[in-house]
């Protein structure tokens, strides 16, 4: 599991500045009592008084120390008794002078002890949508929302398949939520869960399949694990590559580069959009490769055939992609046009 750095950083951000601000808040507020009532500053300044009391234990014998607690106690007890009836006269409640955090359990720090609280897991999620690039796309594509009643429940006349589309793309969205579910388990481990162990993922198929949708739903999954997943065209990612190599040195912001590398998961849509020049070709393999051998995972959308695939593209990725990925076959109507 490993957040991107920069979604951290603002997050962590954010959290320390909310703390800041609800502690800032609750001093205003009781400045503004002490304008109001000045017994209400004698009161506070009394109460941290006894701190200072209690702090002086340690400078006594061990049988001084018991009387002096015990009296520090009571004296506590009574100035917070009157503080809270001078609140209650006023008309004020009784926390009114208390920092008001969004989240109680772990009042705006986003830890409670050593364990990190849900509504931080929540926050580092949320950014790492945003920084993901699938923007809006990823909240509104997801497993639950995945309509199979789209898909013909007739047999097929495609080849690939001897079943209906349905049916078909059932087993396609059940194997791309174990892929999800079990994403960053270790070989081993994952091979316990199903007989068909997916590292990287190739979707293949004609426009308005289900390719994108079932795309940002494993992205969605993926990264409410804590993973960094980013999704980006493969004219974007070559173009990227094309960029960083002609660009005059420190003109090119090479982070993009590093994150097409480093990512957990990479996703690339629309292969086979992209430029066919030599040099672009050898940037996609070589981004390939890089990944396959760092172990990061993949996954790959194109509206190509094997075929037309064979033609554009040499043996080297060929070879990567069909050798490294698992193929799902997306068939059907366009879903788009049935919507519509």
């Amino acid at each position: 599991m490993s957040y991107n750095s920069k979604v951290v950083k603002k997050v962590l951000s954010d959290f320390e500045n909310k703390y800041k601000s609800a502690a800032a808040d609750a001093e205003k507020r009781k400045k503004e009592l002490y304008n109001k009532i000045p017994e209400f500053s004698d009161i506070d300044k009394k109460l941290s008084g006894t701190y200072k009391e209690l702090a002086q234990i340690m400078l006594n014998s061990v049988n001084e120390a018991g009387v002096i607690i015990d009296t520090a106690k009571k004296k506590n007890q009574n100035l917070l008794k009157k503080r809270k009836s001078l609140l209650q006269k006023a008309g004020y409640d009784e926390n009114y002078t208390e920092p008001v955090y969004e989240c109680k359990f772990c009042e705006d720090t986003g830890y409670k002890g050593e364990d990190m609280c849900d509504c931080l897991k929540k926050a580092l999620a949320a950014e790492s949508v945003n920084y993901s690039g699938l923007g809006r796309t990823i909240k509104n594509q997801t497993f639950e929302n995945f309509d199979l009643n789209y898909y013909d429940k007739k047999k097929s006349p495609d080849k690939l398949v001897d079943e209906s589309p349905y049916r078909h793309m059932k087993s396609v969205c059940g194997k791309c939520k174990i892929f999800a579910e079990n994403f960053g388990k270790e070989y081993k481990e994952y091979s316990e869960v199903s007989d068909e162990f997916a590292r990287n993922l190739m979707f293949i198929g004609a426009t308005g399949l289900g390719k994108t949708h079932l795309s940002s739903a494993i992205a969605y999954e993926v990264i409410k694990k804590g993973f960094d997943v980013f999704y980006d065209s493969a004219q974007r990612i070559l173009y990227s590559f094309e960029k960083e190599r002609f660009s005059r040195s420190g003109t090119f912001d090479s982070e993009i580069i590093e994150r097409y590398m480093t990512c957990d998961l990479l996703i690339i849509d629309d292969l086979g959009t992209e430029y066919s020049g030599n040099m672009s070709v050898s940037s996609l393999y070589n981004l390939i490769n890089m990944r396959l051998l760092e172990n990061k995972s993949m996954i790959i959308s194109t509206n190509l055939t094997v075929k037309e695939m064979e033609i554009k593209y040499d043996e080297r990725i060929m070879s990567r992609i069909f050798g490294e990925f698992t193929t799902l076959n997306f068939i059907g109507d366009d879903i788009r046009i049935k919507k519509l």
